[in-house]
């Protein structure tokens, strides 16, 4: 019976809340609209098992005991784990509508205008002065999608792009994308499926030279090869795939973490890490520093802004290495 109220509380406020939901692509959060939608996904079901799917892990609500193990990780008290988890349940639904459906042109430019790079002027100095490729070494934070498109459009013209995606992008991403930032914005072309693409092939492409690939390095563990590095003052798994083909290629890496304060949406970059290993190092121990340099940088945006990070809900995944040619855990 209480599972029969709380289902018929859950559809009445989500009825409710499309009522009073506006654009996905405003920047400010609030309104009742959103307010409505967290409230229901607060007290939404919850899932009886482990996620089989990266969907289930990224739009459904983890099982009590995947958020106490959250909780634990976090070290923060289970209600506000909870609450953490909701508002990051309707941040990857915001994104995916901004993915997936056309808006209106003109709130879509605006979004993309408001993203702030700080580090402008410093970027385009570094390709003008440093031709060489270059792997741009991201984050599934903040919009990363349109923060991405907005470092890119900066050298449009000059400099060849690549993105290696988990899921091809829709039509409806790349319309929304050249409302947003107009000729310069990527299109089909530059995007690559990580199911479609080795790394001979990623090594041809950066080979090639005056070319950006953005790679993510935060996939969940049993998508990519991964590495034991700290995180969380544990250890945990993370992709060393950005770092090792950065090292057998002699390309530098550049880490981009997109993320939202309340107010903006900020596209940062980190110092560029050469593709040098240092002393006696071995490729796997070179490898394994610059990821942890990576990682160390994306964990301070992560601890500020835990919400805004895609796989947060998969964070159980970080600190189990998958078995070598077991089953991978969560299929995309």
């Amino acid at each position: 019976m209480q599972y029969l109220t709380n289902a018929f509380f859950g559809r009445f406020i989500r009825a409710l809340a499309r009522l009073f939901q506006g654009s996905r692509f405003l920047h400010k959060q609030g309104g009742l609209g959103y307010w409505l939608n967290l409230l229901y996904e607060k007290y939404r079901p919850r899932l009886r098992q482990s996620f089989d799917t990266l969907a289930q892990g990224l739009y459904n609500r983890p099982s009590l005991a995947g958020e106490h193990h959250i909780s634990l990780l976090l070290r923060l008290p289970l209600h506000e784990t909870q609450i953490l988890l909701a508002k990051n349940r309707l941040h990857n639904s915001r994104f995916e509508h901004r993915r997936t459906t056309v808006d209106d042109k003109t709130i879509v430019r605006r979004y993309c205008r408001a993203f702030q790079l700080p580090q402008r002027e410093d970027y385009l100095e570094l390709v003008r002065s440093d031709g060489r490729s270059r792997i741009i070494a991201s984050f599934h934070c903040g919009d990363f999608l349109y923060g991405s498109a907005r470092l890119f459009e900066l050298d449009a013209a000059t400099r060849r792009k690549y993105v290696l995606s988990l899921n091809k992008s829709t039509p409806a991403c790349y319309a929304n994308l050249l409302a947003g930032f107009g000729p310069a914005a990527p299109g089909a072309e530059c995007e690559l499926l990580l199911s479609d693409s080795t790394s001979s092939t990623l090594s041809q492409l950066l080979r090639a030279g005056n070319t950006s690939l953005l790679l993510f390095c935060d996939l969940p563990p049993g998508l990519t090869e991964v590495t034991r590095i700290r995180f969380l003052n544990r250890y945990a798994w993370f992709s060393v795939g950005p770092a090792i083909l950065a090292l057998t290629n002699s390309v530098p890496l550049l880490p981009l973490i997109n993320y939202f304060d309340g107010k903006v949406s900020h596209v940062s970059l980190g110092r560029q890490l050469e593709p040098m290993l240092i002393g006696s190092e071995t490729l796997r121990q070179g490898a394994n520093r610059l990821t942890q340099e990576l990682v160390s940088l994306f964990e301070a945006v992560f601890l500020k802004y835990p919400e805004q990070w895609r796989f947060v809900s998969l964070l159980p995944l970080y600190f189990s290495k998958p078995n070598r040619g077991s089953a991978e855990p969560i299929h995309s």
